[in-house]
């Protein structure tokens, strides 16, 4: 246990510095000032950034009398030592030329619009390495399962990559730092695979898992020799570009292309509520591929490419949180406290009111204002924005908390509407159903107080409650004596340990119980309680209702002569009968 948790800690280490190293170098990395197929040796302008004095368009690159420390700069691309030069050998009629070049920042040595793409890719980045450091640490401290691993491995190996990928370094140690960076992509698809392949371990047939890993490791072995470690390493050692085409790149973007396919076939087979996880994860992980695609192959060109790339990775990694939080995608347990929620809410709208108060009291009614006016617009202020916080509650409601929201309101409606029901079979039927869909219990079931027991006439549920409880069992005692919900574990009852029971009462009478199980490892919390305290209730007075109604229509039947029963009885029936009416 102590050395999983040493590991732990120095994981957590690792991915916050990358995130904050990370971060801050997406808003000060230096490029090649120009587009080149180093397969080729072509050179491409930027849009919007000036060549290189002496460099035109359409220049071929000689990449065996370049340096290596040059070749290395053409590899990998970012990033570079601010004002560093590095020397372009290129073809110039029927000689060589040797132009120095430094590398360029795209927030400050282009037009304006490639500016905006430096700014757009900097936050970006930066918001990429924030969901991307929540993602590893959820995986890492709440995760379980392979699955939970399998996320963690690709969270943590992208973020470590992508970080060492940034690192301005130059000669040897770039290329360390790329081919660390490589083989952090690499421990980043086998994480992937992981994950998808977990999720979708139920649907798997052992034959189908056997051919999607030959195929996985196929694609990934040849990536890895090819593009990752041994075309990198001819072109900077023997100047040799065969295997940096953008065909053999495709390849390596490929061993993504599997999991997704994987997602794709399996999804025709999942069940309802299952495919709305997979939904969530096949869309992402596309969104993923798609970033990945153009990151590799930088089809649109730069940097565009690179554009769309980050707004499609980003895009992937907010749905794959979004899944795991809202869809329970995989086993990461979570509490997301509705009071914490509430709480920032309202700390934030506070903080707008005082910053808005603020600007107005300086800017609008200056110190000349009357002492009523200044009065007056703060407090206009606060009763707008606490509609706002209102609106903003609700709107967190249903967007953090659908689901418990939405169990709430059927519960609620249930309960409104359960004394409506006429008949005490289908009020019993109804009410279990609601509470076993909604709360998602192992078990509930309801109690009947008949003369001096206890009847179970409903049960639903993987928990299993005897038929008949003596009234004086200590689960009814204190469930008559407290008059609101009884905790089983506090106590010594027939019922178990596991739960609640809650009083369904009327009018001060006892009319039976209602008994919930916790759910699996986790116990009710307050506000689910006292919803269910109100359903119990409600399910009291329709029970009282319903025999109420009962006993009325054996007193009609017995005054109007419709049972064989004595004269004086049918005599005391009809005495009722006239007293119900005149009262």
């Amino acid at each position: 246990m102590p050395r999983r948790y040493a590991l732990l800690i120095l994981l957590t280490v690792l991915v916050l510095m990358a995130s904050v190293s990370g971060g801050i170098l997406s808003f000060y990395s230096y490029h090649v000032p120009f587009r080149s197929d180093i397969h080729t040796g072509v050179i491409e302008p930027i849009p919007g950034m000036p060549l290189p004095s002496g460099i035109q368009p359409g220049n071929q690159i000689d990449l065996s009398a370049l340096k290596a420390n040059s070749r290395i700069a053409l590899l990998a691309g970012s990033n570079k030592p601010a004002g560093h030069t590095y020397e372009l050998v290129i073809h110039k009629g029927d000689g060589l030329v040797t132009i120095p070049f430094k590398p360029a920042d795209y927030n400050v040595d282009t037009d304006k619009r490639v500016q905006f793409i430096g700014h757009w890719l900097s936050w970006t980045s930066l918001c990429g390495f924030v969901v991307l450091g929540v993602i590893s640490l959820l995986s890492l401290w709440r995760g379980h399962g392979r699955a939970a691993r399998g996320m963690a491995l690709w969270a943590i190996a992208v973020l470590l990559a992508t970080a060492t990928f940034l690192l301005p370094l130059d000669g040897m140690l770039s290329l360390s730092a790329f081919l660390t960076s490589n083989f952090l992509f690499l421990l980043a698809r086998v994480g992937f695979y992981i994950m998808i392949e977990s999720i979708l371990a139920p649907s798997l047939t052992p034959g189908m898992r056997a051919l999607w890993r030959g195929i996985f490791l196929v694609i990934l072995v040849v990536g890895v020799a090819i593009i990752q470690f041994g075309g990198p390493i001819l072109f900077v050692m023997r100047s040799w570009s065969g295997w940096t085409s953008t065909g053999y790149v495709v390849i390596w973007t490929a061993s993504y292309l599997i999991p997704v396919l994987m997602l794709f076939v399996n999804y025709r087979h999942a069940g309802t509520q299952q495919r709305l996880r997979l939904r969530w994860a096949l869309w992402s992980s596309v969104a993923w591929l798609i970033g990945i695609f153009l990151s590799n192959t930088g089809i649109l060109g730069t940097p565009y490419s690179a554009m769309g790339s980050n707004f499609a990775q980003l895009l992937g990694m907010c749905g794959f949180l979004y899944a795991v939080l809202r869809h329970q995608l995989m086993d990461v347990s979570v509490i997301l406290d509705r009071t914490l929620v509430y709480g920032g809410v309202t700390a934030l709208v506070v903080g707008i009111l005082a910053a808005v108060n603020t600007v107005v009291q300086h800017a609008a009614l200056g110190t000349s204002a009357s002492l009523l006016l200044q009065i007056v617009v703060p407090l206009a202020l606060g009763i707008v924005l606490s509609r706002i916080r209102l609106y903003a509650e609700s709107a967190v409601e249903r967007v953090f908390f659908r689901k418990k929201y939405l169990a709430e309101k059927a519960l609620r409606s249930f309960a409104r509407r359960c004394g409506h029901i006429e008949r005490s079979d289908r009020l019993m039927e109804a009410a279990t159903t609601a509470i076993r869909q909604n709360l998602g219990t192992t078990g509930v079931a309801l109690y009947e107080r008949r003369d001096d027991i206890y009847v179970c006439v409903r049960h639903d549920g993987e928990m299993t409650y005897p038929q008949q409880v003596n009234s004086d069992d200590d689960a009814f005692v204190a469930a008559r004596g407290d008059l609101k919900e009884v905790d089983l574990s506090e106590l010594h009852s027939t019922l178990g340990t596991d739960g609640y029971v809650f009083p369904m009462m009327a009018h001060g009478i006892p009319q039976g119980v209602l008994v919930c199980a916790n759910r699996p490892g986790e116990h009710y919390a307050a506000d689910e309680r006292k919803l269910l305290t109100y359903i119990a209730h409600q399910m009291g007075l329709a029970l009282y209702s319903l025999r109420m109604r009962a006993r009325d229509k054996l007193i009609d039947a017995l005054a109007s002569g419709a049972l064989p029963v004595p004269a004086e009885v049918q005599a005391k029936a009809r005495e009722l009968v006239s007293q119900i009416s005149l009262g």
